[in-house]
């Protein structure tokens, strides 16, 4: 290499590397989303401890149902540097992405001796807008790492013929590198187990090792070529082994798994074609899309033609223009993992998947318009300034696909095929119901109920947004809708009891929670609603049984503590009250909650009454008073005030019957 020419690759990697990390600087402003990062990081004790004892963890779980021993250090690594805080953990993403950008410039270059062609290929993969899905994403770490090690593996490897052409000793080194540079691959990202496959597709073109001679027959070098990645099937064929075994017991149904092979095949063909038109048309890019079962005839055939069309012109061409069938191959070989042929997955297609095979893809077509602007007048001069817009606009999609990944409400917003998404609709109407946005949250289920109607989880998530909304008629529709559709669903059950007692069909409500105990008699939920349902209809000795049976099975639950609580301190029955017990399930209830409940800790000044301790009540009846006014809880102050004129008499408080 000249002065010259480090001086170039020394620009045009600052360019990529540090074009990149400003690029996508605000995520590191960004939150951790819902959507695996609570799985893998910020809800992972393992993980975010640090690196404190997660070594032999990371390489035996087969947690998350992956197993990526590197992944898992690399994640603790961060936690421990960083801790819990978002912004370290995607800063970590986006300089892996911008290593991973320089590195394809060097590795394409190493390959080809093509200098300009090989940093377009590297600009449109740092910069495009399919790929901010991956560094955007804490939780796709696997996807950096996997594809770092991989492109470093590429170099060794590059490195390796080059030596083994002139005979050089240092040769044996470099392929010894490639080889375990592959290994921390897989140990990263399964899906880098393709990447020998992509390594004899490069034998034949660029690095010419496939080209006939006296001495050494094209069979011959063809047998040597595959022996010589034998390590490297080992290893790939290893990481799937332990993968299985690891996982063992963690998998669960996907519907991909479970659909005829003929549609599996439609929908790999259809997903392949979605990848290419979504690379040159990035529109509606979501982290997971929906499945489409059911294609027209002759959408099929015009994607298979096209998918055919392109093959053959790959290999027509292969003399002539060999990228178009090595560029070809690297994105179908490296994308097969994804398309739920040889393994299964949860979701047809994501834009993650197209990290690596983009690589392939924007060879073929770099190269293509290097050669077609050769025959054109001014063809290189029009080449660069196409090439510079492009770059530009992608930039700029880049930009605003990344502000989809500020936070879960930005993410979920964005529902891909919407008119057939019924996950994306519901996913959304999930978290706008946490959030209390229910008028939103309500519109959102009802889409997802209605393009897939026969979905019981979809009937259930609408009928349990029209029990917060106190529209109880509606929630019961929609509940026992969803249960003829899967009798056993027992959340639907206690969903629909509590419509019922909001209903006023104590009866009712009371008959669907004994449902639910016959199946499940430690279900704790069951036993709080059912002992509501009992009291409702005035029997109360047996509501105490039920309160009293949930904390057997869930001790830590606040409100019914708190229920249990003012029962025994206020009921009308003398037989049901028991003072100095209430008090102890009281203050339980208001250490849970911190003392920041001023309801519970006016359960608590009831109970202290009931036990005869009326210094204490007037104390915890003040106590929440206050904390009431501090909340703007207007009447719950007023009754405190007044309870505490009751106290000072050494009068407790008793419910009228």
């Amino acid at each position: 290499m000249t002065r010259k020419d480090g001086w170039r690759v020394l620009v045009v990697c600052l360019v990529l590397g540090l074009g990149t990390i400003a690029l996508y600087s605000p995520a590191f402003g960004f939150n951790f989303v819902n959507y695996d990062d609570e799985l893998y990081v910020n809800g992972n004790t393992h993980i975010n401890k640090g690196l404190s004892g997660v070594l032999g963890w990371a390489f035996s779980t087969g947690y998350g149902n992956v197993w990526q021993p590197l992944t898992w250090l690399s994640h603790a690594l961060d936690c421990a540097i960083y801790g819990l805080k978002p912004g370290g953990h995607h800063a970590t993403n986006i300089i892996l992405h911008a290593l991973n950008a320089v590195l394809v410039f060097l590795v394409l270059r190493q390959l080809t001796g093509a200098f300009w062609r090989s940093a377009a290929v590297a600009a449109f993969f740092a910069w495009h807008p399919l790929h901010v899905e991956v560094f955007a994403w804490v939780a796709e770490r696997k996807m950096l790492l996997g594809a770092f090690f991989v492109l470093v593996s590429l170099w060794a490897y590059s490195l390796y013929a080059e030596k083994s052409r002139s005979r050089l000793p240092s040769a044996k080194f470099y392929y010894v590198a490639a080889v375990i540079l592959f290994a921390l691959a897989v140990m990263s990202n399964l899906a880098a187990a393709m990447l020998p496959f992509v390594l004899l597709a490069l034998d034949w073109w660029p690095l010419q090792r496939l080209t006939p001679t006296e001495s050494k027959p094209v069979a011959k070098q063809a047998l040597f070529l595959l022996a010589e990645k034998v390590p490297f099937f080992i290893l790939a064929l290893s990481a799937v082994v332990v993968t299985i075994k690891a996982t063992a017991g963690l998998q669960v149904a996907d519907p991909i798994s479970q659909l005829p092979y003929r549609i599996r095949v439609a929908t790999a063909g259809m997903s392949c074609f979605r990848y290419l038109a979504k690379s040159f048309w990035p529109t509606d890019l979501a982290p997971a899309y929906p499945f489409v079962l059911h294609y027209a005839k002759w959408q099929l055939i015009g994607v298979a033609l096209a998918l055919v069309a392109i093959t053959i012109v790959a290999v027509v061409t292969r003399k002539t223009r060999p990228y178009w069938l090595v560029g070809w191959l690297w994105f179908l070989i490296t994308l097969v993992p994804a398309l739920n042929l040889v393994q299964s997955g949860a979701q047809p297609m994501a834009d993650r998947y197209m990290y690596i095979p983009s690589i392939g893809l924007w060879m073929l077509f770099c190269w293509e318009a290097f050669d077609l602007a050769g025959t054109l007048p001014s063809g290189r001069l029009v080449l660069q300034g196409v090439g510079a817009v492009l770059l530009v606009v992608c930039g700029i999609a880049s930009a605003i696909q990344l502000r989809v990944w500020k936070n879960e409400g930005t993410l979920l917003a964005r529902i891909p095929d919407s008119s057939v998404n019924a996950v994306g609709h519901a996913d959304y109407a999930s978290y706008l119901m946490r959030r209390h946005e229910l008028p939103h949250a309500e519109i959102e289920a009802e889409k997802a109920a209605a393009i897939s109607p026969d979905r019981p989880a979809f009937l259930l998530l609408l009928g349990q947004i029209y029990l917060v909304e106190h529209k109880a008629d509606q929630s019961i529709e929609k509940l026992q809708s969803a249960l003829r559709l899967e009798h056993g669903m027992d959340i639907a059950r206690l969903e629909l009891g509590q419509a019922f007692l909001e209903k006023g069909r104590a009866s009712d409500a009371a008959e669907e929670f004994k449902s639910v105990l016959q199946r499940d008699p430690k279900n704790f939920v069951a036993h709080h609603w059912l002992a509501r349902a009992l009291l409702a209809q005035g029997r109360t000795a047996e509501a105490v049984g039920e309160y009293s049976a949930s904390l057997v099975s869930q001790p830590g639950q606040p409100i019914t503590l708190n229920d249990l609580a003012w029962l025994l301190a206020t009921d009308p029955h003398r037989e049901i009250r028991r003072g100095s017990e209430a008090v102890k399930l009281a203050d339980r209830a208001c250490e849970l909650t911190h003392w920041q409940e001023p309801a519970l800790i006016g359960t608590l000044a009831a109970a202290y009454a009931e036990a005869g301790d009326f210094d204490k009540a007037v104390l915890a009846s003040q106590k929440a008073h206050d904390l009431a006014a501090a909340q703007g809880l207007k009447d719950l102050a007023e009754t405190n005030l007044q309870l505490i004129t009751l106290y000072r008499g050494h009068k407790p408080f008793h419910a009228t019957k």
